[in-house]
């Protein structure tokens, strides 16, 4: 592609990211937003390995793809720009409700814990879910592209991205997550080799909790390094070097857990509802809510009915803000 044709590409792409970002004011909207820009910096992925960051300081959103390394748009549709686009703003929104006068300790937490980007993506769960899940499978896709390995996961791929996705919103699932991926690692073998060099697996991923609770075994693994040491344990079991009762018991050390132990808790409530537009929100989640209950009742996996159920309780709890305002 000439130096004319890229610059035409990127343009292109730019205006998608620009009306993903004027949708996501429809359901999510603060005065801070006005102040920033969305811009190209293919330095993003040289330096991040991420396609899309936001960069509060210095009031800008920037895309990285395509570039000299990676020559197509890794989320290509404009659902999945939604989705990144909302997960970036959502964070300005953590940072004001949990940090707003010390950055330095956001960005620690980052850094050691994953839970701020489960509560980034638990936010925009609450008015574009369905942008969420399209990001985990344009992201999965792009991933598996990279690394010359297009043929993908097959029949394995919408489960595998429910299920991821919960994870990245630290929200409860009840498959047997070993198993499963024991099973797509017998069927899928090439593609599921190249998804274990993902840096992390969110399927594991504990519950989504304010700060205060990170150290908290019993809401699951949230430490960024165990979730890598995780990652290790997967490719041993798949490999035949671990047992299903060798890994389990690994697992439990490490406070393995995707369900709630404490019956008062609700990770849903580690996020609060700031800037979320109530009724266009509610119009969306009640609509996606009854597709994901269709496809509970044709399948044998429970990831269907748990993101059923979490954006049931994030429905149930705009809907009560809703009527206090009314």
């Amino acid at each position: 592609m000439g130096k004319k044709d890229s610059s035409q590409q990127i343009e292109k792409i730019k205006t998608e990211w620009h009306e993903a970002f004027k949708q996501m004011q429809k359901y999510y909207e603060s005065e801070v937003f006005k102040s920033f820009k969305i811009a190209y910096d293919a330095y993003t992925w040289y330096r991040f390995k991420n396609p899309a960051l936001i960069f509060p300081a210095e009031r800008e959103m920037r895309f990285s793809t395509p570039n000299s390394r990676i020559n197509f748009d890794y989320y290509p549709s404009l659902l999945a720009k939604l989705g990144i686009t909302a997960h970036n703003f959502a964070y300005l929104a953590d940072i004001e409700e949990y940090y707003s006068h010390n950055f330095s300790m956001f960005l620690w937490e980052q850094k050691e814990f994953i839970t701020p980007l489960q509560r980034a993506n638990l936010r925009a769960a609450h008015f574009s879910p369905d942008a969420i899940v399209e990001v985990t499978k344009e992201g999965l896709r792009s991933f598996l592209k990279t690394r010359s390995e297009e043929n993908g996961m097959g029949s394995y791929e919408e489960p595998l991205v429910i299920i991821e996705s919960l994870g990245l919103m630290g929200m409860p699932r009840r498959d047997d997550i070993p198993k499963f991926f024991k099973e797509i690692s017998e069927d899928k073998v090439a593609a599921f080799d190249k998804f274990l060099e993902t840096p992390y697996i969110f399927s594991f991923a504990g519950l989504a909790t304010p700060p205060v609770l990170n150290g908290d075994i019993k809401y699951g693994i949230r430490r960024r390094d165990e979730l890598t040491y995780v990652k290790i344990l997967i490719g041993r079991y798949v490999r035949g070097e671990m047992t299903y009762e060798g890994i389990s018991k690994e697992l439990e050390k490490l406070g393995y857990t995707t369900k709630i132990a404490d019956s008062g808790y609700k990770p849903e409530d580690s996020v609060d509802l700031r800037w979320v537009k109530l009724d266009y929100a509610m119009e969306r989640l009640k609509r996606i809510i009854s597709e994901y209950e269709h496809k509970a009742s044709n399948s044998s996996y429970y990831c269907y009915a748990d993101m059923a159920d979490a954006l049931r309780k994030i429905y149930e709890k705009e809907r009560t803000a809703y009527r206090s305002y009314i």
